[in-house]
């Protein structure tokens, strides 16, 4: 069984397929909802259908082109389940799967998409014994378009009646509009799952939106902590461990201790793979779904309690540049939170080691959330404790999981490659390699796109 997700435009959907069946299929109109909407609907489409996401064994995705924070939120959300239930993922261009809706027909097929300003965004693909894409997508305008449809041709995506008409009337019997054999989210579900028969499934870390007129994001440029932030409507989400303090040594020794306990053989790749990650999910994906849910739930209180009698006996370091930053916005009044998949004891210990717990105006742990990162839960609980919009909160993390909650919440983000590759955290706006590389005007530009 896998989950296809569409967020590409205002109407989203949602579709089950199994052995080339779409058994469940869900579309709404959401208008720019996509960030609050989403992750309710996926919850539905399970219920109804009596499955719990453990149920799905792949993510089919579309990739855009299309609505810039839709592709955030669809994207981030397909990796934040794809990464933390370790299932594979495929992305699927939009306007392929426009296309495929018309598959069962012979004529070429004319993909179309609106991109603003005058634009559209299209491709054109042929059954030709094979499903071939004939013109790869690209940026055009309508009196482009015309002199590239030189034989009758299929129409179809999200064509209002004022283009379809000027599409008849410019290019008469070779434009055809004709009903779709299928909807676009059943499109989309049955070109994945023929990926996924092919053994073509993508890298969950490495898997982007496709922007055909990418926005504009800056990278960090200046090389001092540069002006006095004009914009007050923002806040910062941070996480704490691996982006504040530099814990990660100390939490593998509490992991490796208490597994160490149990005969469990625990190595830092298994640490590095899903640090950041709230304990029974960590768990979970290390002992499998059949462990006994009392069992992990015994040794994660034990690696607690381990982790925090190390760190009271050791001098917590903050990251480089952390403290410079965080100082930088609390002078500026900037409201900040820690979103943290660990205890709040744990919290409060490393803040009051540092002696930054003052600089925070929430803390918001994994015991508070029913889901722990990837999802976006504690990030929306995060942002309505600061109360500010979550298109206006910049969160900072480490963790892959962090980094794709911080996308499905609709939020920008700033990924610190301390303990993954620069690669594995490009769904973020920008990724550094240290806090150092990160100032004030860089957050102030990021809200303002």
């Amino acid at each position: 069984m896998y989950l296809a997700i569409d967020t590409s435009s205002e109407k989203s959907g949602l579709a089950l397929i199994y052995n080339s069946h779409i058994t469940a299929e869900l579309s709404w109109i959401c208008e720019r909802n996509h960030t609050v909407e989403l992750m309710p609907h996926i919850d539905d489409i399970l219920k109804q259908n009596h499955l719990n996401i453990t149920n799905i064994h792949g993510v089919i995705v579309a990739r855009g082109p299309g609505s810039f924070n839709g592709l955030r939120v669809g994207l981030g959300s397909a990796k934040g389940i794809a990464y933390g239930l370790s299932m594979p993922i495929v992305g699927i261009n939009t306007l392929e799967a426009t296309a495929y809706q018309y598959a069962d027909n012979s004529l070429p097929i004319c993909a179309i998409f609106p991109a603003g300003r005058g634009e559209i965004a299209c491709s054109i693909y042929q059954h030709q014994g094979k499903w071939t894409c004939l013109t790869p997508e690209y940026l055009t305008t309508l009196t482009e378009l015309y002199e590239h449809i030189t034989q009758p041709t299929i129409l179809g995506g999200e064509i209002n009646a004022g283009i379809a008409d000027e599409l008849r009337k410019q290019l008469g019997d070779k434009a055809i509009f004709c009903e779709a054999s299928s909807s676009r989210i059943a499109a989309l579900a049955l070109l994945g799952e023929k990926r996924f028969a092919t053994g073509m499934s993508d890298i969950v870390a490495a898997i982007q939106p496709l922007y055909l007129r990418h926005p504009h994001i800056s990278l960090p440029k200046s090389k001092s902590a540069g002006a006095i932030a004009t914009n007050t409507n923002i806040a910062i989400i941070w996480d704490i461990d691996g982006t504040i303090a530099d814990t990660a040594d100390l939490h593998f020794l509490a992991w490796h201790t208490v597994f160490a306990k149990h005969n469990i053989d625990f190595s830092r790749e298994d640490f590095r793979k899903d640090f950041g990650m709230r304990n029974d999910l960590v768990l979970q994906n290390f002992l499998g779904e059949k462990a006994a849910e009392q069992d992990m739930k015994a040794i994660s209180e034990e690696k607690n309690q381990i982790y925090r009698d190390i760190i009271q006996q050791n001098i917590v370091l903050p990251m480089p540049g952390a403290t410079e930053l965080l100082e930088a916005l609390h002078i500026r009044s900037i409201p900040m939170a820690v979103a943290s998949s660990s205890p709040h004891q744990n919290i409060e210990i490393v803040l009051g080691k540092l002696g930054i717990k003052h600089m925070f105006k929430a803390i918001i742990s994994g015991e508070e959330v029913n889901y722990g990162k990837p999802n976006p839960e504690i990030y929306h609980k995060a942002a309505a404790k600061l109360g500010i919009e979550t298109r206006h909160c910049v969160v900072i993390e480490d963790a892959i999981g962090g980094i794709a909650g911080a996308c499905a919440a609709g939020m920008h983000s700033i990924g610190i490659a301390a303990n993954h590759s620069k690669e594995s955290l490009q769904a973020a706006d920008i990724v550094v390699d240290t806090l150092k590389q990160v100032h004030m005007s860089d957050i102030e530009k990021l809200t303002q796109n």
